[in-house]
This record gives C-alpha cells, sequence and structure tokens, in this order.
C-alpha cells in the first residue's frame, strides 16, 4: 500500500498546504503507528513544502522510516513526465530527489513509483543508475495492451526488461484495485462488495495485493478537479483505519510494507515489455490518460514544454543546482493539467520576458539556380531533381509533397507515385476500400478547431522557386489564404543532403485551439519492406526506441492520434525527445525533424492493412484536446519569443542508423 503525496498537486494553491498536511498527511502517520505498514511517496518538492508548515511531521516520519514501520517510495525532486524530457533532466531529478531524502528523512528508498505512470523503456536504465533496486508502474493500463499476457503476471512482481537489456523488478500499482478503494472510503462500494472484489483476487491465485497505491488528498480533503469528485463526508481516515486492521485480523493474508512484495518475485521470471508499437508510452489509468495530456493539452503545454526546452539547452553548459531546481519546477507534470488561476499566475509574474531568437538566413531572390539542378513545371507539379533524388510539390494542393524518392520524377508528374518515390501522396482510388477513398497527402497542416471548420493549407498556392546559396538549397515559397487568415509556407530542398525543410508562418491566422498536426510523411508502400518495417525515436532515454510496424497480415494496426471520447482527441503519443522520429525498414528511413526548442510537438504514427496495401504515416502533433485544456490565451505567449513550425524530412540509409 503507498500512498501518493504531491504539494504540487495542480488544483491545490499553497495556501491549503498546512490544511492537507493536517488533514491527510497527519493521518497516514498515524496509522504507521498503530502497526500498519504503509508506503509512503514524495517528492523532494514536497518534503521541503512540508516541513515548511509542519517540520514535526518530518520528525516524525523520519522516526516512523527508522523503525520499519513506514517505507520511503521514490519519486524525484520534482514531478515531471520523463518520457518527455532529455534523459540529463531526468537524472538530476532523481539525484536531487535522493538527495533530499537523505537530508529531510535519512533514507534511500530502493523502490521509485514511476512519476504519473508514464513509462518507456528508455527511462528504466535511469533509474537503475540512480540505484533504485525495483519500480512500481500501473498493471492494468499496459495489461490491456497486450493480449497475450496471462492474467497470473498480476499475481506477483515481474522482471521488467527496457533499453539496453536492463532489468529491474516492477511492483504493480493497479488502477482498478485503487479505485475500488477509493469508492470504499467515499461511501460508493458496501464493505461487502470490497471484501468479495479482495477475496476474488486471492481465489485467482494474488500473491501480492496493491490496495491502494494513488493520492492521499482525496481523503478528508478534495483537491476540487472534477465535478464528478464524491462529496466530502467526513471521517473517511477513520473509515480506512478500521478497513486496514480489519485486513490485518484476517489470519490468511498479511500487510506487509511495499519492498517485502519482491520476496514473490519468481528467481527465474522471464522479463516482460511494458511498451508495444501501439502503445509506445503506457500510462497509468484510463485511456484518457496518455502522453498528450503532458504534452500538447492543458492551459499551453507545448508553448510550456518549448520554454522548458530553451532553457535546458542554456543550462546544459552550466548553471547552479539552484538553476537546475528551478528549471525541474517549471517542467513539474502539474503545471500542465488542472492548474489554478492563482499558481498560473505566478508562474507567469516568474517569467522573464524571453529575447527574440535569432532569425534564419533569408534567400536570395536573385540568385540563379545551378544548371545541375533540373526545374521543370508540369500542370500543377512542380518538380526538382538533383544528385540522384527527386522532389515533386503539388501546387493544386498547397505545396504538398507528391513525391520525394530517389532518381527522376518522370511518373510522379502524372500524379502516381514510381517505385523510387519514398514518400508522397497516395491518391484518390489507391485503396479498393471507399472507408479510404481519399487523396493522403505528405508535408501538410491540418488544425481541427474545437468549435469550427477544419483549416488546412491544401488550397491552391502561387509559388515562387530560387535559390540559396549559403546552404545549397532551392527554396520554393508560396502564400496560402485559409479562410483564417494568410499562411506563408516556405520549402527549402537540399538535394546533396537528401532532405527539405518545411518552415510556416502561421503569425496572421485567427483559430481557436483544437487538433493541430502538420509534417505529415506518407510512405510509399511499394517502396518498403513488408517484414522490416519499423518506426523509432527517443522517448526520455538516451537510446533510441524501435517499434516494429510489419505482422503476420502485413502492418499492425496503430493509430496514436484516435480520439478516446468527445473531449480526448488523442489516444497515445510519442515523446521524441530526440526531436526526430524515424520511419522506414532495413534498407530505407524516413527522419523526421522538429526541434525542441523550436516547438516540442509529439509524434504520431498511423498504420495499418487496406485489401492487401499498407498505409504507413507519421506526423507531428502540436496541440490535441481534453478535459484540461483551456480555450482562452494563456498569456505565455507575452513571455516568449514565438513558437517556431519547422519540421525537416530526410531520407538515409538504416544501416547507418542502426
Amino acid at each position: 500500500m503507498v500512498f501518493h503525496l504531491n504539494l504540487a498537486f495542480s488544483s491545490i494553491d499553497e495556501g491549503e498546504h498546512p490544511t492537507v498536511v493536517d488533514r491527510c498527511y497527519r493521518p497516514l502517520l498515524d496509522l504507521a503507528e498503530a502497526g500498519i505498514p504503509i508506503g509512503l511517496e514524495a517528492t523532494g518538492y514536497t518534503l521541503r513544502a512540508i516541513k515548511k508548515v509542519a517540520p514535526e511531521w518530518i520528525d516524525c516520519a523520519r522516526h516512523l522510516i527508522s523503525e520499519g514501520k513506514v517505507e520511503l517510495i521514490g519519486s524525484g525532486f520534482c514531478q515531471i513526465i520523463a518520457p518527455l524530457v532529455p534523459p540529463e533532466l531526468t537524472r538530476r531529478n532523481l539525484e536531487y530527489g535522493l538527495r533530499d531524502y537523505d537530508a529531510l528523512l535519512g533514507a534511500k528508498p530502493e523502490v521509485a513509483l514511476v512519476n504519473e505512470q508514464a513509462y518507456s523503456k528508455g527511462i528504466l536504465p535511469l533509474y537503475q543508475a540512480a540505484g533504485y533496486k525495483a519500480v512500481m508502474m500501473d498493471w492494468a493500463e499496459p495489461a490491456s495492451h497486450n493480449p497475450n499476457w496471462s492474467r497470473a503476471l498480476a499475481d506477483r512482481p515481474q522482471m521488467l526488461e527496457g533499453a539496453a537489456g536492463v532489468r529491474l523488478p516492477v511492483l504493480w500499482s493497479d488502477a482498478i484495485a485503487f479505485q475500488k478503494f477509493q469508492r470504499y472510503i467515499h461511501g460508493e462500494l458496501s464493505v461487502e462488495e470490497y471484501f468479495e472484489f479482495l477475496s476474488d483476487l486471492i481465489v485467482k491465485g494474488a500473491k501480492a495485493i496493491p490496495i491502494y497505491t494513488s493520492d492521499a488528498e482525496i481523503f478528508d480533503y478534495r483537491p476540487g478537479r472534477f465535478h464528478s469528485e464524491a462529496s466530502l463526508g467526513g471521517a473517511e481516515f477513520e473509515c480506512i483505519s478500521i478497513l486496514l486492521e480489519s485486513i490485518k485480523a484476517n489470519e490468511d493474508v498479511e500487510l506487509v510494507l511495499p519492498s517485502e512484495a519482491l520476496r514473490h518475485l519468481e528467481p527465474e521470471t522471464a522479463p516482460i515489455r511494458l511498451e508495444t508499437s501501439q502503445v509506445p508510452v503506457p500510462v497509468k489509468k484510463q485511456r484518457k490518460y496518455n502522453l498528450t495530456r503532458w504534452g500538447v493539452t492543458g492551459r499551453d503545454d507545448t508553448r510550456l514544454n518549448t520554454l522548458c526546452w530553451r532553457k535546458f539547452m542554456d543550462l546544459n553548459a552550466g548553471g547552479s543546482d539552484a538553476d537546475w531546481e528551478a528549471l525541474l519546477q517549471l517542467w513539474a507534470s502539474d503545471f500542465r493539467t488542472h492548474i489554478t488561476d492563482k499558481r498560473w499566475q505566478s508562474l507567469l509574474e516568474g517569467l522573464p520576458v524571453e529575447s527574440e531568437q535569432a532569425s534564419y538566413a533569408e534567400a536570395n531572390m536573385e540568385a540563379e539556380v545551378p544548371e545541375a539542378i533540373s526545374i521543370r513545371q508540369s500542370g500543377r507539379f512542380t518538380a526538382i531533381e538533383a544528385e540522384g533524388v527527386h522532389l515533386v510539390l503539388n501546387s493544386y494542393r498547397g505545396l504538398a509533397i507528391q513525391s520525394f524518392g530517389f532518381g527522376p520524377a518522370d511518373l510522379s508528374l502524372s500524379g502516381k507515385l514510381d517505385k523510387s518515390s519514398v514518400l508522397g501522396t497516395l491518391e484518390h482510388g489507391f485503396f479498393e476500400d471507399i472507408a479510404y477513398g481519399a487523396d493522403f497527402y505528405s508535408g501538410h497542416l491540418v488544425h481541427e478547431p474545437r468549435h469550427a471548420h477544419k483549416i488546412t493549407d491544401l488550397g491552391r498556392v502561387k509559388h515562387d522557386v530560387f535559390w540559396q546559396e549559403a546552404s545549397n538549397a532551392v527554396v520554393i515559397q508560396g502564400f496560402l489564404d485559409t479562410g483564417a487568415g494568410k499562411l506563408t509556407k516556405e520549402i527549402i530542398f537540399c538535394p546533396s543532403e537528401q532532405s527539405l525543410t518545411i518552415r510556416y508562418d502561421l503569425s496572421d491566422l485567427t483559430i481557436e485551439r483544437g487538433v493541430s498536426r502538420l509534417g505529415f510523411v506518407t510512405l510509399n508502400p511499394d517502396y518498403f519492406s513488408e517484414p522490416d518495417l519499423f518506426y523509432a525515436c527517443h522517448n526520455g532515454g538516451e537510446d533510441l526506441e524501435y517499434f516494429p510496424l510489419s505482422c503476420s497480415a502485413g502492418v499492425q494496426e496503430i493509430n496514436h492520434g484516435k480520439a478516446v471520447s468527445r473531449l480526448v482527441s488523442a489516444s497515445t503519443a510519442l515523446g521524441m525527445s530526440g526531436g526526430c522520429l524515424f520511419l522506414g525498414d532495413d534498407r530505407t528511413y524516413v527522419r523526421l525533424d522538429m526541434d525542441r526548442a523550436d516547438c516540442a510537438g509529439l509524434g504520431m504514427i498511423e498504420s495499418r492493412t487496406i485489401r492487401g496495401r499498407n498505409f504507413i504515416r507519421g506526423c507531428i502533433s502540436i496541440d490535441e484536446l481534453d478535459e484540461t485544456s483551456r480555450m482562452v490565451p494563456s498569456g505565455l505567449a507575452d513571455r516568449m519569443s514565438p513558437l517556431r513550425h519547422h519540421i525537416r524530412i530526410t531520407l538515409g540509409k538504416t544501416r547507418n542508423l542502426l
């Protein structure tokens, strides 16, 4: 049983800290003093905040930990979403947390609860390197994406395998179990119903049941996040005490500290992986909780995360511990969900106004295109060929990429993809299924406001072509009227690097928040080897994380951007903490880049086999919707230089990537 203590809770103002400590945290120590073994998980920030208002609580907790009545479960200095941040930040977060645990509680935890239960295989080596011997992670959500798992895996701790072959035991938390506990304490379940739930788990063979692994602040207090929160009836910790004493009195079960459950880990247990290609970053509880919640929703997550990346890049060459602590606090998850108006305003007032970023060099419109570069106009298509690569753009569709690949562009000028085309547009009728009876473009933008019609850059466009001598690139520039304002789109094609960069100027658009995705790359299924298809990116770790796309029936059905409900616009996403996303096979990859300091968007993959033909595409999301989204300006844009909506697409050889 682990209680999560969090005085950075998004909907709790600082003035409420004494009340929370008195109502929610003191009773936990009373339970321990009465002989109920409990785990307490808290950040260094929360422990410091407790010490400010109740230093005697810290002293008592320190004593109970030393006596073995309480086990401290690790978190970090702040609660951050590790798959979204650079590994250096997670290393410091874990290090600073351990420092505070030692200084305040005289303890070094061996088990860490993964922050917000947002896990990627890349972060497991960081926990091991910090000295943790096990992690705690949700069972219910990863299990729902691994139908091949036996239910028996939930009955005891398992061995988890992450990146670089790192293995650590995992103690399960469980969303169903802790929600049952909450419902009973809040009076929504009878005692008979709750004990029937526990008995059923025992009958099925459970050896280690995580009775509770969630927030302490929801008992005898309500954070006020949701209208649906249970009414406050009082004496809830008294109810918890009676329940736990009743369980303790049962001779068939034993209440133990969390790490004691590790004795049920079988010695020769085969390791498991939590991540899948469908859900590369599993998160706690129901599907509405996914990586977009802290990445591209909230009041202004995309801007806030981009600001954090800019500060990280400034600090990475140096910076004091105080500087790093300030950045960790700015990157804390609670600023990205139900943060109160008062705390958000305090955050804004504490931010210095950011200086303008250096602008990119302008192309010389007078420079002549070298003779070695062929530029042809054929109807709606503009074809550029040089150094064994080609790019074909469709001026009737906002300079969408008709074809980007190797060799000549001849066939692509007829509206079809050649076998040498790596990516481009799959024309209307490509798939023999009316459900997919549309054009599937590449290199475009789609914005779907919550209360208005879709906005795209797929209209007709007049464009200019000129040479950028400084970067040996052809520049194609167009201007579109979207109906919501004018949009500038610039494509910089560098044949020698087999790359193109799409730059948008969206400053003249007047649009409400919604779902914004751009940088689409639609693969040519005839170019790639089906059995070897993959995608890869960094999700908070040092190493690229590879995910297979193929399966026995063609390619796996994946749709990261599929809406969960009317309120939640996406199912999952990729952290892209390295700033890049790869799609390809064992020969060729397509690399999609978006600099984290330009705009910290998230990656998304969609794939399926449609009547024997494969549909595979990737994109970057810069805005999604969920119940944390605010539709009014956050004020953050006034403190920052503008976001840059720049995407680079590169072709490369996979052998150079592996």
